[in-house]
């Protein structure tokens, strides 16, 4: 058994070596942005112990970039352990081609945290095949230990929205960050009989969607105590994956799954499968699960905690039955988990919408500038389209198009799946627009930027990538902290990105877009989101309606005088009740005020106006139309209120009333059209020039 390991850990080293005796040389070509890759046979990184940065720069990858202000030339590698010094080599050559460390980060702190860690290795180390090899927990406290003695700071103060932490120094998390990045560029097994899954790895071969802005790639099932267990799990989230679900959902789904199983494990440690699952232990777990989320800081809203882990756990088992699975439970998972044991969850109030007021978009767009210039056009394309933040982030050059002269963003919604989905906007965003598509193909090419993202990093480690969500929320807090940017109570205001979405939606409702249209705009893929949206326009509504109830009512009284009505005097408050939904069944905005008799067909001036109609059915003959420079925005008003009465009509079914109303607005639009030209509209003009005769007869 010895003997073969040790001939796996000799392939093991001879890997690596084999590894450092080559590098790939990347040329760009800087007419078209494509790459053309060549395999350069030098041992440089392997036999040399000190890499020197004018070597590097020699390599085509690196020349472009020279690091600025470094005095630093060399990078010493002079752990006393062969295997080991091999092994941290490894480390960096990968890290250095792979973009995730930059020339000056290698030879800068990179350098500085290199020769502390070889000082400690070489005084505790002793002799082990690999670093991977040690017991990574003894040993990082035996770091952390060997630094406090020579005096550096292992603790760092921090804060994170408003909260302070106290975390590892950078230095102090330097031994765990080697040693990680070792073990991970030396798992070569397959992807899926890893215990941590790199999601960029699944998408190249096996196209397992994920959101690019994302900055999470792993799905870590190591949290998962037992083997056998942990393999279960894995075959459920690989069908989930395959089957295009949410990289993130499965995220979720394997914490929630991994405290039901190492719970069970914890009181049932002899198991090696689920066979002997009774309905017992799950309602042994129901209770340890309400009692760890009541008693978990980290979780806000413990019922709805309880209800996604069950949920997750009968999808658990359901899967294992449907697959028939030999290590699943023998009981149905109907007679495991019932449908009462998932606490049902509270609905948020329709208040309770995290859209930004106004008070702060005024304060937020008083101050955009000071925002970091890469954010600005984020915030203004989240703002004007209610995309969703992993949306906006992942516009690519195509995205902005142009149809009869208006201008449009295309882009396919990966959360509900729609392929080429088009919102409107505006000139001054289509500029915004315009400019960053510019720039992304001046400054991208196949290897900056490959999948050509408007909203992209250029280098370092998330090279190619989008920004993610996290940095902006970050960057519109630090501006929010930075400028005072306040509520209404005066309390500071945290953003969240999602909340322009709400905001764009409540702003769109509340010009009278129509539900359809805002679900269409904002792509949900069922209506309920949108409905919330349309409750939260009418709680607000009624809180205006009774709100003006409380200033005072007034009436008109039998002379067709103004009088005052105490609310509270005269009008109880079901009465109040009754108003307000007869206001939104029943009335129609006209010139005068909201009619309540209109919709109902109960109004007989609704189809005959007085002045246009009193003379018998035609105008008034005192009537006269164009003389004042208010009739043309009294005829524009009076066709606006007109189409939308007809289509209120249509819309609860009065199609004999709506034609009626046809009549009207084309006699109003008539009479705008005449009057915008010039002309003025006499009632009758025969009684004119009688007028006209008796004022000249009587000079």
């Amino acid at each position: 058994m010895e003997n073969r390991q040790q001939k796996e850990r000799l392939g093991f080293h001879k890997q690596l070596q084999k590894e450092l005796s080559t590098y790939t040389e990347k040329h760009i070509d800087k007419k078209d942005g494509t790459i053309i890759t060549k395999t350069i046979m030098d041992p440089y990184f392997l036999q040399n112990n000190v890499w020197n940065m004018d070597d590097l720069l020699k390599i085509e990858n690196f020349s472009g970039n020279p690091p600025r202000h470094q005095t630093r030339k060399n990078l010493k590698f002079e752990i006393k352990n062969p295997n080991v010094n091999l092994e941290i080599k490894y480390v960096w050559y990968h890290r250095l081609f792979r973009d995730q460390w930059s020339l000056s980060t290698i030879f800068g702190i990179g350098a500085s945290h290199l020769s502390k860690l070889t000082a400690f290795l070489n005084e505790q180390l002793g002799t082990v095949h690999s670093l991977l090899d040690v017991d990574v927990e003894r040993t990082e406290r035996d770091w952390v230990a060997w630094l406090s003695k020579k005096g550096y700071k292992t603790k760092k103060m921090g804060s994170y929205f408003y909260k302070e932490y106290v975390c590892q120094s950078p230095i102090a998390a330097f031994f765990r960050l080697v040693h990680k990045n070792l073990f991970l560029l030396t798992d070569f097994r397959p992807e899926w009989e890893k215990d941590r899954w790199d999601i960029r790895i699944l998408h190249a071969q096996y196209g397992v969607n994920y959101n690019k802005s994302a900055a999470a790639y792993y799905l870590d099932f190591s949290g998962i105590k037992a083997s056998p267990f942990r393999e279960l799990v894995k075959h459920y989230v690989k069908q989930w994956l395959l089957n295009q679900h949410s990289f993130t959902a499965a995220t979720d789904f394997i914490k929630h799954v991994a405290l039901f199983i190492n719970y069970l494990l914890s009181e049932e440690p002899s198991w090696k499968n689920l066979n002997s699952l009774k309905r017992r232990h799950v309602e042994n777990y129901i209770g340890w699960i309400r009692h760890y989320s009541m008693n978990n800081k980290k979780i806000k809203h413990f019922e709805s905690h309880i209800a996604t882990n069950l949920h997750c756990v009968g999808k658990f088992l359901e899967h294992l039955y449907r697959y028939e699975s030999t290590e699943g439970p023998e009981a149905h998972p109907s007679f495991l988990l019932f449908p009462e044991d998932r606490p049902k969850r509270k609905k948020k109030s329709h208040d309770q919408i995290n859209y930004i007021p106004d008070t702060v978009l005024e304060q937020l767009f008083t101050y955009i500038q000071d925002l970091p210039k890469e954010a600005q056009p984020v915030v203004w394309v989240a703002f004007k389209t209610g995309m969703r933040i992993s949306d906006v982030l992942g516009l690519t050059q195509d995205c902005l198009i142009k149809l009869n002269g208006k201008y449009y963003i295309e882009t396919d919604i990966e959360k509900t799946f729609v392929i080429g989905h088009r919102v409107p906007i505006d000139d001054d965003l289509a500029s915004i627009i315009a400019a960053n598509i510019n720039d992304s193909k001046v400054l991208s090419n196949d290897d900056n930027n490959p999948d050509k993202y408007i909203f992209v990093r250029y280098s370092g480690a998330r090279k190619g990538k989008p920004y993610t969500p996290e940095w902006i929320r970050v960057k519109l807090n630090e501006l929010a902290i930075a400028k005072n940017i306040t509520d209404e109570n005066g309390n500071l205001f945290h953003f969240k990105t999602h909340q322009f979405r709400h905001t764009y939606a409540v702003k769109m409702l509340n010009s009278g877009v129509d539900l359809v249209t805002v679900q269409e705009l904002l792509a949900h893929a069922s209506p309920e989101m949108t409905l919330r949206y349309a409750k939260l326009l009418d709680n607000t509504k009624r809180k205006a309606f009774e709100e003006a109830m409380k200033q005072g009512v007034f009436s008109f009284d039998l002379n067709g005088e103004v009088q005052e009505v105490k609310a509270n005097e005269d009008i109880p408050s079901d009465i109040l009740t009754t108003l307000w939904q007869d206001h939104k069944l029943n009335a129609i905005d006209n010139p005068y005020g909201s009619c309540h008799a209109r919709l109902n067909g109960n109004c007989p001036y609704s189809e005959e106006p007085p002045c246009l109609t009193c003379n018998g059915g035609s105008p008034c003959k005192d009537l006269a139309i164009g003389f004042s420079d208010l009739d043309t925005q009294k005829y524009e008003l009076l066709v606006k209120t007109t189409l939308k009465m007809i289509d209120s009509l249509k819309q609860v079914g009065r199609h004999e009333i709506a034609e009626k109303n046809k009549k009207n607005l084309n006699r109003y639009e008539n009479i705008l059209k005449t009057i915008k030209e010039g002309n003025i509209i006499f009632g009758r003009l025969e009684r004119v020039n009688r007028k006209l005769g008796v004022q000249n007869g009587s000079l």
